[in-house]
């Protein structure tokens, strides 16, 4: 990873657990999708802020049981291919008209889906038939 650190992209026990081999938690496309969405935009883009006594340690990489109480039990936070993060700069609503308008370009061509309707920027990886896929929760 070019532009983050592992304990950005898991929850403090887990980087406690593994240090930077928690990044082994996350398929490695989606860890270049992290990367390529930062350069993209050309601005810092956040995913977890724990260690900066922050509020998130949940929007990258989770637990099947951390996935399951929050209400997802089949999120792909918990099979490494997907994040929430905010871009400097922009709104939730900003980045995601942005992807869409520009689904094709190199730097975005890993993300295939976007949740619609959140304050904050999800991406994953799971496979779907169109390039980019908005779904509701």
């Amino acid at each position: 990873m070019k532009h983050f650190e592992a304990y950005e992209l898991v929850d403090r026990e887990t980087f406690e657990r593994l240090g930077e081999a928690s990044t082994s938690l996350f398929v490695p496309a989606a860890l270049l999708a992290l990367d390529d969405l930062r350069e993209y935009f050309d601005a810092p883009v956040t995913v977890n802020n724990w260690q900066d006594n922050g509020e998130f340690q949940w929007r990258g990489w989770r637990t099947p049981e951390k996935a399951a109480e929050l209400g997802a039990p089949h999120s792909r936070h918990a099979v490494g291919d997907a994040f929430d993060c905010d871009v400097r700069g922009h709104t939730a609503e900003q980045a995601r008209a942005e992807i869409l308008a520009n689904k094709d370009h190199p730097l975005l061509c890993r993300i295939m889906r976007l949740e619609a309707d959140v304050p904050w920027l999800h991406f994953d990886l799971m496979p779907v038939s169109e390039r980019i896929v908005l779904f509701h929760k």
